[in-house]
């Protein structure tokens, strides 16, 4: 079997080629980051396995973030079958990798993708010419197939004169071979030593000058290019690059959008399903089981447990489409560049950057993978702290609650109290962002690397495409575990401790231990056996919230649930005080498993506990003054918010001390 890497810089078509060679579906857009791992698929010719790897994108073999050098080190341990993608309209900065790919004598073929749009505009490429210094030719990424003459390799020797002049010029310093300064030219350090790694370095940047001064002869060659074209650059950009109406047009759409996927189109698909759903299968198969078993125990355990838990995937399933569609939309687009680079300013001053609003908007759909983002910026500090403040970012899996007990008590407000959910998570966010930067997290770069690709029209086609494939994957991803844990969590729901069922919830094994610690919860009004059980559910899942809260009340529907949470005699009820705490602690508590789990892969153990207490701690604290202010009245609010914030400084802090005690015992950094 032989491996074929794909190459390139960022947004240049990758993953589009991997998907039209491979038939596959892997997510693609127009913005920097989209592809953070390998990905690989097995593909036959004539009796041959091929194995074709989509990298992430990088510019040089001088990795400038973690994607990158996931590139580079696949790229030194296959030298013989590569592709490199390069767009059209941004050949010069392409080229750059190229040759330092001639350098190190690894083989390749350029194709130049994007084309249609660079001629379209007076540009022109003479790919004879280019010919001369590269196996070249130009492809459309959507419509390239795996084949013979894609993989034929020219070989072409290419006189790289710059380089033999850094040689010569080298040897007389450093006595090491033209293969070992070579690779030093491209960051392989291996066997010089101090010294000879400054001398190095310090011809470095007359080296890249040299080899830009090379491209662009290949350039001025081979390329025609209109003097007024700029790339990405549209007649609207004089609009939307104003920050007021950037702003203000987001808000507007997203909020519009909530409303079209929460409030309006997404429960009747999710309602509608779920009715297909107990007409063809549920149904039947109740009834077939209330005359063929006579155990109670058995029939809730399917219609309670198994059931319903179906129910909520299917109830999310239109939601989790639209929402996808909405980001598909402001990708595909090319909105979400021009939203980086207008909020870079104002983000850089809370210690993020611009393609922090890309991790933030993944967020909403899912915080897990938007954790596994966050590994593309450029800066360890910057890293962190994206990945800390993500989960203050309500995912899509927190809005069947907020809908659900908003109903209940605020009735026609209830699309206003969910945005302004939404807002003070997203304003928690940002200050924890401020806060860590001031503290344990100062960023000590976080210039924006952008690509700024054209405004585009929306391919109807690939938008479809996305949103099926998110939607299969969420099924993949989610269906078993909510409804194995939502199994569980019926059974823990009506088990006493001597193993045997019980229809009074107050007698379960969960109630019964959510009861001993509820009167933690006595301050924010949460001090009911109910509630807690679904806090704790929730960690799990936040997706199982609802259900828990459905099979605590008994209840078979989203009506029916709504109405018995105003009910005292209910096992899980409120009041509006209440209410509004518990929403805003299901919006700032600690994320779920799988997201604990990315952010100890990502960040390790040290700041996801430190996530995990100040999520808890924040969500507590807020929800106090929430629960507090509204028994109380405003000032009470303004005194609690007072005493929050130093305890907040107070802790961060002492973790500050401690991280520094420790760095101090351990001295790794200094070893290093």
């Amino acid at each position: 079997m032989r491996k074929l890497l794909l190459i390139g810089n960022p947004n240049v078509g990758k993953t589009t080629l991997f998907n039209s060679l491979t038939k596959s579906h892997e997510h693609t857009g127009n913005f920097h980051g989209v592809t953070v791992e390998e990905k690989g698929k097995l593909v036959n010719m004539d009796g041959e396995g091929w194995y074709i790897v989509d990298l992430p994108g990088l510019y040089s073999l001088l990795p400038f973030s973690y994607e990158e050098e996931i590139s580079k080190n696949a790229i030194l341990n296959n030298k013989d079958f590569n592709l490199v993608i390069s767009d059209a309209n941004s050949l010069k900065r392409n080229l750059y990798l190229c040759l330092q790919l001639k350098e190190l004598g690894i083989n390749f073929k350029l194709l130049i993708n994007n084309y249609n749009y660079f001629k379209k505009h007076g540009n022109s490429i003479d790919i004879a010419a280019l010919k001369k210094y590269f196996d070249a030719e130009i492809i459309d990424a959507k419509k390239c197939k795996f084949n013979k003459n894609l993989i034929k390799f020219n070989k072409i020797d290419l006189n790289l004169t710059y380089l033999t002049q850094f040689l010569a010029k080298i040897k007389e310093k450093i006595k090491k071979s033209d293969a070992e300064l070579i690779a030093a030219f491209n960051g392989n350090f291996a066997g010089f030593n101090d010294d000879e790694i400054a001398f190095v370095n310090a011809q470095l940047p007359a080296l890249i000058m040299a080899r830009y001064n090379f491209i662009d002869g290949i350039i001025n060659e081979a390329v025609k290019q209109n003097k007024n074209f700029v790339y990405g650059k549209s007649k609207l950009d004089k609009i939307l690059l104003k920050p007021p109406v950037m702003f203000a047009g987001f808000l507007a759409v997203f909020f519009a959008s909530i409303y079209l996927i929460f409030f309006l189109v997404g429960p009747l698909v999710g309602d509608a399903l779920v009715g297909v759903l107990y007409f063809l299968i549920i149904s039947p198969f109740m009834n077939f089981l209330y005359s063929a078993a006579n155990n109670i125990w058995i029939i809730q355990f399917f219609n309670e447990g198994v059931f319903s838990s179906i129910n909520t995937v299917l109830t999310f399933l239109p939601q989790v489409c639209l929402l996808f569609l909405f980001l598909t939309v402001l990708e595909d687009s090319g909105l979400i560049s021009r939203m980086a680079y207008v909020l870079d300013d104002f983000l850089t001053k809370l210690g993020l950057n611009g393609k922090a609003i890309y991790i933030i908007l993944m967020g909403l759909g899912c915080n897990t993978m938007s954790t596994l983002i966050s590994r593309n910026m450029s800066e360890r500090n910057l890293k962190i702290k994206c990945a800390l403040i993500n989960p203050f970012v309500s995912c899509m899996a927190r809005l069947p609650v907020y809908v659900l007990v908003a109903s209940a008590f605020f009735g026609k407000w209830t699309y206003f109290v969910v945005v302004g959910l939404y807002l003070l998570g997203l304003a928690v966010a940002l200050i924890m962002a401020l806060i860590l930067n001031k503290t344990i997290l100062k960023t000590h770069s976080n210039n924006l690397l952008l690509e700024f690709p054209p405004l585009k029209n929306l391919d109807v086609k690939h938008i479809g495409v996305v949103v099926k494939t998110n939607a299969i994957d969420f099924v993949k991803r989610v269906f078993g575990v909510i409804v194995s844990m939502g199994v569980i969590v019926w059974i823990l729901s009506h088990t006493n401790f001597k193993f045997m069922y019980t229809q009074e919830i107050g007698e379960s094994m969960l109630f019964f231990l959510a009861d001993k610690i509820a009167i933690l919860f006595a301050p924010i009004g949460l001090n009911s056996a109910g509630a807690v059980s679904a806090l704790i559910v929730g960690i799990m899942a936040k997706e199982l919230i609802v259900s828990t809260l459905s099979i605590a009340n008994n209840a078979q529907s989203n009506a029916a649930l709504i109405s018995s949470l105003t009910l005292a005699a209910s096992p899980v009820h409120f009041t509006t005080a209440s209410a509004v705490s518990f929403l805003v602690f299901i919006l700032l508590y600690c994320p779920c498993i799988s997201n604990i789990a990315v952010l100890k892969k990502e960040v390790g153990g040290f700041y996801t506990a430190f996530s995990i207490i100040s999520q808890l701690t924040i969500a507590y604290l807020t929800s106090f003054v929430f629960y507090q202010s509204i028994q109380h009245g405003i000032w009470f609010a303004a005194i609690s918010l007072a005493i929050i914030f130093t305890i907040l400084f107070s802790v961060i802090h002492l973790t500050k001390k401690v991280k520094h005690n420790k760095c101090l015992t351990c001295n790794k950094c200094h070893r290093n």
